[in-house]
């Protein structure tokens, strides 16, 4: 892996751990054994890593949503949720998205920008996922498609804030089936 690959990894990981504002430039070269200033020929600045950051995240999560795209709505939620029980098995990690919001006030504004981009562009897949499971008749019918994108994504990124204070991954695990019971089909009366 080079330098510029390593430190990417080092600031995803610090993030998903200490936050944006709790990882410094320093950091990272100290870990990879390089000057700050060696830092620099790669990302000009902490604000351009970030963004470099988030659109490997956004770049990841298309990635994935497209090894889905034929599967089932239980299917595509599953694995959604999945993805918020492997953050917080791997050393109590947050969503990318998640701890950038509680650092939002204090990010620069194109990491807000972006930020902001990479949450409509997983809410628009979410509510993508809602609608056809409700066609496929996957999913009840009365949902109302954004509010329940919102409650899905709320309810996992919240849940790996309580899995991490309780150490206790299964929360995401019955959250999962907590959102899975409300998506259903209720059955015949």
């Amino acid at each position: 892996m080079d330098t510029k690959s390593r430190a990417l990894a080092l600031g995803q990981s610090y993030l998903q751990t200490l936050g944006y504002n709790g990882f410094s430039f320093q950091t990272i070269a100290d870990r990879l054994h390089i000057k700050k200033a060696s830092l620099h020929y790669y990302f000009a600045s902490k604000e351009e890593l970030g963004l470099a950051l988030i659109s490997s995240y956004q770049q990841d999560f298309e990635t994935w949503a497209e090894g889905l795209k034929s599967s089932s709505g239980p299917k595509k939620l599953n694995s959604f949720i999945e993805i918020f029980l492997e953050f917080s098995q791997d050393k109590n990690k947050i969503c990318p998205q998640g701890v950038l919001c509680s650092d939002f006030n204090t990010l620069p504004p194109s990491l807000q920008k972006k930020l902001l981009s990479f949450h409509e562009n997983q809410k628009a897949w979410l509510q993508k996922m809602l609608q056809d499971g409700i066609r496929n008749g996957e999913f009840r019918r009365d949902l109302p498609i954004s509010a329940t994108a919102d409650f899905i994504l709320s309810s996992l990124q919240g849940g790996v804030q309580m899995a991490r204070l309780r150490k206790d991954f299964s929360i995401i695990k019955k959250i999962g089936h907590c959102l899975h019971d409300f998506l259903k089909i209720p059955p015949p009366s």
